[in-house]
């Protein structure tokens, strides 16, 4: 991994990061907000009502999706309103979109596919590399390689990130993230990655964490 650019930022509770045209949405918890790519600065920003805050954002094709501890809720990109909202059970770690489904992340080695109009499920895939038997999958990005969808996901509690196949579950990459990890010198458990969004080159991605001093513009060299 290549550390390209680090822009410093306020250090929010960062659950969650898309790149929507040329702006950076974060979930904070508290706010879901845009910002400017090179800069900190917030250039729109929604408050969340107590009840919905929670982890995860992704943009797809009906808008963009937030999840929290028991909604998932649709905003509109542009603007970050609330269209509407759907009940959700269990707890939401990561949330992408790989093109065809949302895919979203909830603590352990199984990743959840989900319809992204409705948000209803429509299938699960398992990690199958014993390697990573006891990963607990957290924010996630969704890349297709070589006509594949496969997606980036934090491991929660290490300095790593894996690729996974989302058709096999089988890791086809790692990438260490110690750099950033040491720089920040984390203190406290809550202190993960929580963001990863793609750049506007294709070869690059933003990532950042909770409570993080600066958000790191990179590029991965995958050890194979």
């Amino acid at each position: 991994m290549q550390i390209l650019e680090s822009v410093r930022t306020d250090e929010a509770d960062t659950r969650g990061l898309e790149l929507v045209d040329d702006r950076l949405v974060e979930n904070t918890g508290q706010t879901i907000r845009a910002l400017a790519i090179d800069t900190a600065d917030v250039r729109m920003q929604q408050d969340v009502p107590q009840a919905l805050q929670g982890n995860g954002i992704a943009l797809t094709p009906a808008g963009l999706w937030q999840t929290s501890g028991d909604s998932a809720v649709l905003r509109d990109p542009k603007t970050l309103a609330e269209r509407r909202r759907v009940p959700l059970t269990g707890q939401s770690w990561g949330l992408c979109h790989d093109g065809t489904h949302l895919v979203q992340s909830e603590g352990t080695t199984r990743l959840l596919l989900r319809d992204h109009d409705s948000f209803a499920p429509t299938g699960e895939v398992h990690l199958a590399t014993h390697q990573w038997s006891t990963a607990r999958l957290g924010e996630l990005h969704c890349v297709t390689i070589d006509g594949y969808p496969q997606v980036w996901a934090a491991v929660t509690g290490t300095d790593w990130m894996i690729r996974v196949d989302l058709s096999t579950g089988i890791t086809t990459a790692v990438a260490d993230l110690t750099p950033i990890t040491v720089a920040e010198q984390p203190t406290g458990t809550d202190q993960v990655i929580g963001g990863i969004a793609a750049a506007q080159a294709a070869d690059e991605l933003w990532l950042t964490g909770r409570h993080y001093h600066h958000r790191y513009r990179i590029r991965l060299q995958p050890r194979q």
